[in-house]
C-alpha cells in the first residue's frame, strides 16, 4: 500500500518496509526547510546535553565541593548521603509518577523510539522535559542512576515535535534528535548510528540512515569541538591476549550480574509491588528510596551514573570499587527506577557487570596469579561491554561503543570476541529458562540509554 502523508495524500513512495513505514513518508514541506530544521534539531540536542552535563556538575559542586558523585558523596557524611539520596528519590519519583499518570503514553524512549518508527503516538516535549528534570535532580542528589536517558528522550522528543509541526510525521526527525543527542551524551557517534540501528532498524531506509548518521558525525563534532567534550575513560594498554584470556575466564559473573540487573530493573516497579503487597504506592516509594539511600550511605562510591567510579577503578581497582559497582549499584539503582525515578540503565549496567569482573579478578589474584593494573582495567573494559550486550540486548553497540568511550579502537576485537561468546551464552541461558519460566521481553524500555 502506499504510504499517506499528513495532509492525507497517497505518497508517491512504498510503503512496503516492516516496522519502517514512516520512514518512506515524504514530508509536506521544502528541502531547504528540511536542512534548517536539520540543524535546528541538532544544535538543540547537543545544546541539552552540555547543559544538563555541566549543570549537574555546578550544582553538585556547590552542594558537596566536588564536581562528580562518587567524590561529592565520599566528601560528606553517611547520613547526609543517606538523606539527600531518599529525598531526591522520592521528588524525582513524585515528577516521574506524575507525568506517568497525565502523559504516560507520550513520553519515554521507548515512546520516542515509536514515533521514529512512524506509529501514530504524539510526544509530549513538555512531559519529557519534565521528566528530564526529575532525572537532573537525582543526578544532583547522588542517586544511582543513569542521566543520559533524559538527553536522548529529550533530543528525539524535541526532533519529533519539530518534525510534526513542520508538515511531516516527526519521525525522521525524531531519529535525528535521538543520534546527535546520543553522540553528544557519550562521545560516540558510531555507537549513536547502531544504538538507532538496533532500536529502530533505520538501515532498511536509506534516508533515515542517512539522517541518522549525518546527525551523530555533527552531534559527535558539536560536542567535542565546541562544547570541550573528551574521552570518558583512560584506554587500557595492556597484552590484548592477557585480556581476552582473562575477560573469558571471568566472563560469568560479568553475564549474571548484567543479566540479573536487566530482570530486576524491568520487574522491580512500584505499581506491581504495590498490587502484590496491597499497600498504597507512596508507601512502596518510601521503602525504594530507603533503599536507594541506604544503599549510597554504605557503598558511596555507587553513587552517580557510575562513569566516576570506573574511572577511579582504572588507575585504583580495589574491593571496595568492586563491591560499590556490582552491589551497591545493582541494589541502588534498581531501587532508584523501581521507584518510579526517570534514568536510565547503560550507564549502570556497565558498572555493574565491570563491578562484578572486577571482584572475580581479584579473586584470582588472591588464588596466587599476579595480574597487572593495565589488564585488570582491561578486563573491566570487556565486561563493560558484555553489560551492554546482555543487559540491553544490544551486541553491536556493545562492540563499538566502549572502544569509543576509551578512545582506543584497537581493543575492538577483543571486545568483539567476548561480546560474542556472552551473547551466546546468555541466549542459551534464555533457552533454558524458557522451558521453567518467564521470560524478560525483547523491547525497547524506558530506560534503555
Amino acid at each position: 500500500m502506499p504510504g499517506v502523508t499528513r495532509s492525507g495524500r497517497a505518497n508517491a513512495e512504498p510503503d512496503d518496509v516492516p516496522g519502517t513505514s514512516g520512514f518512506h513518508v515524504r514530508p509536506n514541506r521544502p528541502p531547504w526547510l528540511t536542512f534548517l530544521l536539520f540543524w535546528v534539531v541538532v544544535a538543540a540536542a547537543v545544546g541539552f546535553a552540555w547543559l544538563f552535563r555541566v549543570t549537574v556538575e555546578a550544582m553538585t559542586e556547590w552542594i558537596a565541593g566536588e564536581s562528580d558523585a562518587t567524590a561529592a558523596a565520599l566528601s560528606s557524611t553517611w547520613l547526609v548521603r543517606f538523606g539527600v539520596v531518599v529525598g531526591a528519590v522520592i521528588v524525582a519519583a513524585g515528577i516521574g509518577r506524575a507525568v506517568d499518570l497525565r502523559r504516560g503514553s507520550a513520553t519515554g524512549i521507548e515512546a520516542v523510539a515509536a514515533s521514529a518508527r512512524g506509529e501514530q503516538r504524539r510526544i509530549s516535549l513538555r512531559a519529557s522535559v519534565a521528566r528530564a528534570v526529575a532525572t537532573w535532580l537525582a543526578s544532583v542528589g547522588f542517586v544511582s542512576i543513569g542521566r543520559e536517558s533524559a538527553i536522548v528522550e529529550v533530543g528525539g522528543a524535541f526532533g519529533a515535535v519539530v518534525g510534526r509541526r513542520s508538515g511531516g510525521r516527526g519521525d525522521v526527525m525524531a531519529t535525528v534528535g535521538i543520534a546527535a543527542a546520543f553522540a553528544a551524551a557519550y562521545h560516540a557517534p558510531v555507537a549513536a548510528v547502531l544504538y538507532v540501528e538496533e532500536h529502530l532498524r533505520v538501515s532498511r531506509a536509506p534516508r533515515a540512515l542517512w539522517f541518522s548518521v549525518t546527525s551523530a558525525g555533527v552531534g559527535f563534532v558539536g560536542s567535542t569541538w565546541l562544547l570541550d567534550g573528551h574521552t570518558i575513560f583512560r584506554a587500557p594498554h595492556g597484552s590484548r591476549w592477557a585480556t581476552l584470556g582473562l575477560s573469558l575466564l571471568v566472563l560469568v559473573p560479568a553475564v549474571v550480574a548484567a543479566r540479573a540487573f536487566r530482570i530486576l530493573r524491568i520487574r522491580v516497579k512500584v505499581a506491581s509491588i504495590a498490587r502484590a503487597v496491597r499497600v498504597p504506592a507512596w508507601l512502596v516509594v518510601a521503602g525504594a528510596a530507603i533503599v536507594a539511600g541506604a544503599a549510597i550511605a554504605m557503598l558511596p562510591r555507587a553513587a552517580g551514573n557510575g562513569m566516576d567510579a570506573l574511572r577511579e577503578a582504572s588507575v585504583h581497582a580495589t574491593v571496595a570499587v568492586g563491591l560499590a559497582l556490582a552491589v551497591g549499584k545493582l541494589i541502588g539503582t534498581t531501587a532508584a527506577l523501581g521507584s518510579g525515578a526517570p534514568g536510565g540503565a547503560l550507564t549502570p549496567t556497565m558498572s555493574i557487570a565491570a563491578g562484578a569482573a572486577l571482584l572475580a579478578v581479584l579473586g584470582v589474584e588472591e588464588l596466587g596469579v599476579t595480574i597487572g593494573a593495565d589488564v585488570a582495567w582491561g578486563v573491566m573494559v570487556s565486561a563493560m561491554a558484555v553489560g551492554v550486550a546482555v543487559g540491553l540486548r544490544s551486541p553491536l553497540l556493545a562492540v563499538v561503543l566502549v572502544p569509543e568511550l576509551v578512545g582506543d579502537y584497537t581493543v575492538l576485537p577483543v571486545i568483539a570476541v567476548v561480546v560474542v561468546v556472552a551473547f551466546a551464552a546468555d541466549r542459551v541461558v534464555d533457552r533454558v529458562v524458557r522451558r521453567v519460566g518467564r521470560l524478560v521481553p525483547d523491547l525497547v524500555y524506558d530506560d534503555d540509554a
